[in-house]
């Protein structure tokens, strides 16, 4: 006995319809994904067409010196002329001489030996805390000079601009 598919020719209706044909789901996703398709289509030409928003104007057109120019009112008073300093007040200067003896009288030295390093300036020798760096070249005025127990001199120097510390003499020269 011979038994016949019933789905086996082509010209069956349901071999027509295609595979899955019979599932409805496919069609609704399907149709659900070109709606979406086109509405994005619409929804991007529509913000295109009504251009950059007013934020984004200002955000084109912002001018950062304005933010740094100072607008703000002062609330403070005009200044006013100084008074006139009053004659005999304080001590005479000194005179340009004693000024050139006093700095003739100052060892100075300069940072150099440190083959482009520079130098540590020392609250106290030899490992105190660090107070500034200094570069090569960097001229100091020495206040005094200290031999340690283990044999190293260090000196106590000024800079130009006040701050003082130690240097290990090793790493000064004299200034030219």
């Amino acid at each position: 006995m011979a038994t016949r598919a019933s789905h086996a020719t082509t010209r069956s209706p349901r071999y027509a319809l295609g595979p899955g044909a019979d599932l409805p789901i496919a069609r609704i996703v399907a149709l659900l994904l070109i709606g979406l398709a086109i509405g994005a289509v619409l929804f991007a030409s529509n913000v295109a067409k009504v251009g950059p928003s007013q934020e984004a104007q200002q955000i084109a057109n912002f001018n950062p010196r304005a933010i740094f120019t100072d607008s703000t009112p002062h609330f403070l008073p005009t200044p006013v002329a100084a008074l006139p300093a009053e004659s005999n007040a304080g001590p005479p200067a000194p005179s340009t001489e004693e000024q050139a003896a006093a700095d003739a009288s100052v060892e100075r030295v300069k940072i150099a030996n440190t083959g482009g390093v520079g130098a540590i300036l020392r609250a106290e020798p030899p490992r105190g805390r660090q107070v500034a760096a200094l570069r090569d070249g960097t001229v100091l005025q020495v206040i005094e000079h200290q031999q340690l127990p283990d044999g190293s001199e260090w000196l106590h120097v000024r800079t130009a601009d006040g701050a003082e510390g130690w240097v290990f003499s090793r790493l000064a020269a004299p200034t030219d």
